[in-house]
């Protein structure tokens, strides 16, 4: 089904659950029991579509949309989930979400859909229980195994925003489907796990030859080349994955001490036998003063992108300049090369997708240095480019970063 949605036959087989209605004095494993009568939902359900504009308004969006009232019941939703569930408004009347979609646990609780000892964990119910008592919009992630097929499950991200009509109280659910999602994040931290395992073994057994060949032996030398070459891929994976991990808001900054000036001038040392500084000179100025408390590994990644982004830019026989100064509580890192960016090319520079180099899959360098620098490292990156100046790109850090764990409901930048 489209969406990952369940058909209308697993739909129809929740119908028995919903026919026999519950007191409110029956005892749950954790959300109240008790239902409307159906009397109830058609007045609930004839207030919600009274509006002039509630209903285009859920129908117009892509999610799917429930109102429910405060016996978490459906008195209202919108064109996609009909849709998906292939029938009318009336046959969804007064189902709780885990019996539309088809949840397993649905019959494990004495009044449905919340009231069974797995719904504990159920984001969904979670999700809707605190937009009632908090009167306000709630997030929160939502795996549901289904009755059928066998083994199937959803990834639901659920968010739930108490609202009013009419003087009665509904909370407004949005249901978005991230199964794929989840399951390309589970692919990608297989293969970064695999990936580097494999290249740490390249890495450890070129290692343990060059110790048994004499010093200066000609294939000692190349050994070295080559254990340099799988360290410079094992760096290349883990830029790969860092920036992987920031875009869906899973990557965890570890912030220690570092001195700005050293990390400038490994930076300075590695990219000097890099392809693109062919031809090109990197020149390193450090004020005094360039300790600060950040992530280094982070930090070097951004920097790499600044310095290789300019060195592309420059002309052979040109010089890149990096500046690291200490202003108040801040340090001023800055990249600069002599040529100019031209109005098309500065108005889209940190767009994920663009790029000055032909060929797909480029334009992530810039777009990296944007979200590693201000999302995870709490700096600001800016740039200036004109005649007479050159480029210059900026990223001021503050010494003592003054953040908060990225959103985990943020999916994308």
């Amino acid at each position: 089904m489209p969406g990952g949605m369940v058909s209308p036959e697993t739909f129809d087989a929740g119908r028995e659950v919903m026919s026999n209605p519950t007191e409110e004095a029956v005892t749950t494993f954790f959300a109240p029991a008790g239902r409307s009568d159906p009397a109830d939902l058609q007045r609930q359900h004839a207030s919600w579509i009274g509006g002039p504009l509630l209903q285009p308004m859920i129908d117009a969006m892509s999610d799917v949309v429930l109102i429910l009232n405060q016996n978490r019941q459906v008195i209202g939703a919108n064109r996609r989930l009909l849709e998906l569930l292939n029938c009318q408004i009336h046959d969804v009347l007064g189902k709780r979400p885990g019996e539309l979609v088809g949840c397993r646990n649905v019959d494990a609780g004495p009044d449905g859909c919340g009231t069974a000892r797995q719904c504990v964990t159920c984001g969904a119910v979670e999700a809707i229980l605190q937009s009632q008592r908090r009167e306000d919009r709630v997030t929160r992630e939502c795996r549901i195994t289904l009755k059928e097929p066998v083994g199937g499950a959803l990834d639901l991200l659920v968010s739930a925003t108490a609202v009013d009509v009419d003087g009665q109280r509904y909370t407004l659910g949005v249901l978005k489907d991230i199964s794929d999602q989840k399951r390309l994040a589970v692919l990608a931290r297989m293969f970064f796990h695999d990936v580097m395992n494999t290249a740490g073994g390249i890495q450890g057994y070129a290692e343990l030859i060059r110790e048994s060949l004499p010093q200066d032996s000609p294939e000692s030398e190349e050994m070295a080349e080559l254990t340099e070459l799988a360290e410079q891929l094992i760096e290349e994976i883990r830029a790969q994955r860092d920036l992987t991990y920031a875009e869906t808001g899973d990557l965890e900054p570890e912030f220690e001490e570092v001195d700005a000036a050293d990390l400038l001038h490994r930076q300075q040392h590695l990219l000097a036998k890099h392809p693109v500084a062919n031809g090109r000179r990197i020149e390193v100025i450090v004020a005094p003063g360039t300790k600060l408390v950040t992530d280094p590994r982070l930090l070097g990644r951004v920097l790499s992108n600044m310095i290789k982004n300019a060195l592309e830019a420059a002309r052979a026989g040109q010089v890149v300049t990096v500046r690291c100064d200490s202003v108040d509580a801040h340090l001023e890192l800055q990249v600069h090369n002599p040529q100019v960016m031209s109005r098309e090319v500065q108005m889209q520079i940190f767009q994920r997708s663009f790029s000055t180099k032909s060929g797909s899959g480029r334009g992530i360098g810039t777009h990296s240095i944007k979200l590693l620098g201000e999302r995870y490292l709490g700096g600001i990156v800016s740039f200036i480019s004109c005649d007479g100046h050159g480029t210059t790109f900026s990223m001021r850090l503050p010494r003592t970063p003054a953040l908060t764990p990225p959103d985990e409901t943020h999916w994308s930048v």
